[in-house]
């Protein structure tokens, strides 16, 4: 029995031995990274911009492919199937922490570790800059007198257009159409081509539009203005019910590897992620899209990314909307 024992503690010493040792050589070969989102989106925008000043530190390539499919997790679980070796790379948003209870994937970001959260922003509800539908009033009587029948463009149940007709409908009373596309990038397109009424952006994909009067902007999902936009209104001020929504409501995008990655290796990927956090190209370019850099890593990023998954949870689940209560998966309930 002492003989097996001791050669179980070897094997696991040699393993994390060679563990280690692979930290310390990581990275000698190209990392792929995967995009959970379509091209022209904003996790892949922030993602683009973001991995080329990253890689000074990291000395090899991060090869980039969009993944897109079932509100990320598709992506998801696309890395969660590879090896904890730091070589697959996740660039996702917020909506892991809703699969369960949505139905999506028994995923949530408990099977990833958090290399680093970068920035985090709000949807602009926007409609084509010729809709008939001028304001934030406006959209509502149009989706009251038309239940169901206005269409919203969404990126799939969970995302952030989604979750912001789920606000809409819990504080309004109102409902949509929904009609789904994989990203930000074809919903701009669809917009523009006047083939929705209705739809929310994250705002960095949002803003050159607004400015250039591509769209219309009738709201941002906020209790107050943002900087990069501060002429449209923000929710709470036209309608003061959405005020406890707001905790919670707006979006994150982030860097992510399996759960059981080693720790030098999410260290050195840290560090690289960090240092394009502080670029002044990247800075400048969140400072004009409205969007905030947070940069959080470790149990920081975890706390924050668990309290937004309780808060968005329940009100989903409140709404009408959670295929199972948030109780089921230990989610919880936030308190008021």
């Amino acid at each position: 029995m002492r003989i097996i024992k001791w050669s179980k503690l070897v094997l696991v010493t040699g393993l994390m031995a060679a563990g280690l040792a692979g930290a310390a050589d990581y990275p000698d070969r190209p990392i792929n990274g995967v995009i959970a989102w379509g091209a022209g989106g904003g996790t892949d925008t922030v993602t683009r911009l973001m991995t080329p000043i990253a890689e000074k530190i990291l000395k090899q390539s991060v090869i980039l492919a969009n993944k897109t499919g079932a509100t990320g997790a598709i992506a998801a679980q696309a890395v969660a199937s590879a090896p904890a070796d730091g070589y697959t790379v996740m660039f996702h948003a917020e909506n892991p922490q809703l699969y369960q209870v949505l139905g999506l994937s028994p995923l949530s970001y408990d099977d990833f570790e958090p290399v680093i959260l970068s920035v985090q922003g709000s949807t602009v509800i926007v409609v084509p800059k010729d809709s008939p539908i001028k304001t934030y009033d406006d959209l509502i009587k149009a989706a009251k007198a038309n239940p169901g029948k206005l269409s919203i463009g969404t990126s799939g149940v969970g995302g952030q257009p989604w979750v912001t007709s789920m606000l809409l409908k819990k504080v309004e009373g109102v409902t949509f159409n929904p009609v789904a596309f994989p990203g930000d990038g074809p919903l701009v397109t669809a917009l523009l081509g006047k083939q929705l009424d209705v739809s929310g952006l994250a705002v960095g994909a949002a803003v050159q539009y607004v400015k250039n009067g591509d769209v219309r902007a009738l709201a941002i999902m906020n209790n107050k203005p943002n900087p990069a936009i501060p002429e449209v209104p923000y929710i709470t001020k036209l309608n003061p019910a959405f005020t406890s929504s707001m905790k919670a409501s707006g979006f994150f995008y982030g860097v992510f590897v399996k759960k059981g990655t080693p720790q030098p290796i999410l260290n050195k990927l840290t560090d690289a992620y960090k240092f394009a956090l502080n670029d002044s190209k990247f800075v400048n370019y969140t400072i004009n899209n409205g969007l905030d850099v947070i940069g959080l890593t470790g149990k920081e990023a975890r706390d924050f990314m668990n309290t937004w998954r309780s808060q968005m949870s329940w009100l989903i689940y409140d709404a009408g909307a959670g295929k199972d209560s948030p109780e089921k998966f230990g989610i919880p309930k936030p308190a008021n």
